[in-house]
């Protein structure tokens, strides 16, 4: 899943003002409090509430809200991104992005089929969102409504051809539905736009397993543990080494 941050940006400069403007650049704080979420969610929840007192406006609740989803609390973090999107004064793009966010964070709470309620809703308001249906995707893969994960996919590569994580993850899914040759079609595409990518490299490993040609499956494998050892593409690869060992 793409991370919890797709909106983290956009508020720079836009909070309401305050009668504290002469003391506190909400640009500034706003930067700050979303780096510090990063690295210690509750002090950004913490100091987000302080700065929303003083007027931080939508800036400072988005950063309480996406504190919430860093500290696990994924339903409170959501209901508050919910919250924003609806009473935000902001273009219906703008309100989309938040709700994609919220949507990301029921995902992580495991509630499916709120998650995918709210990213259609994100799609009604902004249709040429290409990262929103491959979202959308994967909420619906999760559910095993692969046919619809594909045309969401489908459709965010008609918007996005070079979307490298919507080729990876429709790979995966032609694989799953045995379709193997648009599977490698997928991969390899994804792997000419960016030669390196963990996802894609563990995919064609897989195909190359599924084809009996496991030497090319263990180079692929491999390459994955050495571009990031501890991720958990990298866990995947390694149990998938360890098991054609075990066979061999």
């Amino acid at each position: 899943m793409r991370q919890v941050f797709l909106a983290s940006v956009m508020f720079l400069a836009l909070s309401a003002p305050n009668s504290h403007a002469e003391t506190i650049n909400n640009a500034e704080q706003y930067k700050a409090c979303m780096t510090l979420v990063h690295r210690a969610p509750d002090e950004a929840f913490d100091a987000g509430l302080t700065w929303k007192s003083l007027g931080g406006g939508e800036a400072a609740e988005h950063c309480i809200a996406t504190a919430l989803i860093v500290m696990k609390r994924y339903k409170f973090g959501s209901e508050r991104l919910e919250k924003l999107a609806d009473s935000s004064r902001r273009p219906k793009e703008f309100k989309a992005k938040i709700l994609a966010q919220a949507a990301q964070g029921w995902f992580l709470a495991n509630e499916l089929d709120h998650a995918r309620a709210v990213i259609t809703t994100a799609i009604s308001l902004d249709e040429n969102q290409s990262d929103f249906y491959v979202d959308r995707a994967q909420m619906r893969s999760a559910q095993h409504a692969y046919k619809e994960a594909l045309e969401d996919l489908s459709k965010a590569l008609s918007l996005d051809g070079m979307n490298v994580d919507a080729l990876v993850f429709r790979g995966t899914i032609y694989r799953l539905t045995e379709n193997f040759e648009a599977a490698y079609k997928d991969i390899s595409q994804a792997l000419a736009l960016e030669p390196g990518n963990p996802e894609a490299l563990l995919e064609r490993g897989m195909l190359h397993r599924i084809e009996g040609q496991d030497e090319f499956a263990r180079h692929d494998w491999l390459e994955v543990l050495e571009i990031n050892p501890n991720g958990k593409t990298a866990e995947t690869a390694r149990l998938n080494l360890e098991k054609m060992d075990v066979k061999q």
